[in-house]
């Protein structure tokens, strides 16, 4: 964290490395303890502001729990949707007036993001699409050698059957990597839980002792769509659990069984559970505790 108080002014920075499997615990939204206590609480009370650099800008709420202070969940959400966040991005955070801060945004390959998302993902999306309906013209097929081919073949009826081919293969190609994404196994090996990358991370509340709940970016893209018993098993591989999974509409969840599971493990409040992934239907839970 940076500070630098010119000016009569406080200002500071910090940073964050935003990774799609911790991105929304309040772990990942948390304020640095160094960087609040330099705030009063009124000024606590308000929104945080933030502001990038193409000019858009999110409103976010700070709330707080015995150990630290965090970004509200609804308004951290929506600044990482907006811009695409989730593959290792290193984000900075400037305070420069009461509670306004500037975001700066540097990808995997130390580049700052300098226009929104949507401006790059759409200037992307219509190169496709022209390479995709680009078709070839009798000239080409002359200067070639080859035969033009008849009017009733080179007319609008074969270019718009073209065209629903190739849009039928990229609905395949977005259904397949769907599917691959909820089936997708990790190889565990024990001792290697430091540098393996978990498929799910959830801080453990005092409800989530009994049933536990998965947020909805979860369960809709990596758990299944009907009701399914899932095997959970120990680090050392010598203990596992059956345990019903719920795929409810507004909080999926782990239920039979997951209670014998958090009493086993001697699973407490502040606890984080990382599942990851060994098998369609199989995990390996790791406890960590804070």
């Amino acid at each position: 964290m940076a500070l630098n108080n010119g000016f009569g002014q406080f200002q500071a920075s910090f940073f964050k490395v935003l990774q799609r499997v911790d991105l929304y615990s309040e772990n990942m939204r948390a304020l640095p303890h160094d960087f609040v206590r330099n705030f009063s609480d009124e000024e606590l009370s308000l929104e945080m502001k933030i502001g990038a650099e193409w000019g858009s800008s999110w409103d976010i709420g700070i709330s707080k729990n015995p150990r630290f202070c965090y970004m509200e969940k609804s308004g951290w959400e929506k600044f990482v949707r907006d811009n695409a966040l989730g593959d290792n991005e290193f984000v900075t955070f400037t305070h420069i007036r009461k509670m306004y801060f500037t975001v700066n945004i540097y990808n995997q390959n130390c580049k700052e993001m300098l226009q929104p998302p949507q401006s790059r993902a759409s200037s992307s999306r219509v190169k496709t699409e022209q390479e995709e309906i680009k078709v070839t013209t009798p000239a080409e097929l002359s200067h070639r050698g080859a035969t033009t081919p008849p009017a009733e073949s080179s007319g609008g009826g074969k270019d718009k059957r073209k065209l629903n081919f190739g849009k039928k293969r990229a609905e395949e190609s977005q259904t397949s990597k769907r599917t691959e994404k909820m089936v997708k196994a990790r190889r565990y090996s024990p001792g290697a839980s430091s540098s393996s990358v978990a498929d799910i991370i959830i801080f453990i509340k005092k409800s989530y002792l009994n049933i536990l709940r998965f947020p909805n970016h979860v369960s809709n893209d990596l758990m299944p769509r009907e009701r399914t018993m899932f095997i959970i098993h120990h680090p050392d591989k010598k203990r596992s659990w059956n345990v019903v999974y719920l795929p409810r509409a507004k909080d999926a969840c782990l239920s039979g069984g997951w209670a014998r599971v958090a009493k086993e493990y001697s699973i407490a409040v502040g606890d984080t559970c990382s599942f990851t992934s060994i098998k369609p239907n199989e995990l390996i839970l790791v406890v960590s505790k804070p």
